[in-house]
């Protein structure tokens, strides 16, 4: 029951990412490097940089480990 609390709370973590955010976490969660984000997105490494740490503040992560246990948790990988 904690976990399903848990789970639903991150999702609605996820779901309040802007949309840039939103496809910076996805390749994160797809084990991209920040330059291979930067190429695929068409913006710099320093922009990549910039949006993982406000993804990180918002999803109350600190590392891409931990973004990735949210992803799976919540089913998106």
């Amino acid at each position: 029951m904690i976990n399903d609390i848990k789970i639903e709370s991150n999702v609605e973590l996820i779901a309040k990412l802007a949309s840039r955010e939103r496809e910076v976490f996805d390749c994160i969660v797809n084990g991209m490097r920040t330059k291979e984000i930067g190429d695929k997105l068409n913006i710099k490494p320093n922009t990549v940089s910039t949006i993982k740490k406000v993804v990180f503040r918002k999803l109350k992560v600190d590392t891409n480990i931990k973004l990735y246990k949210i992803a799976q948790e919540c089913q998106l990988v």
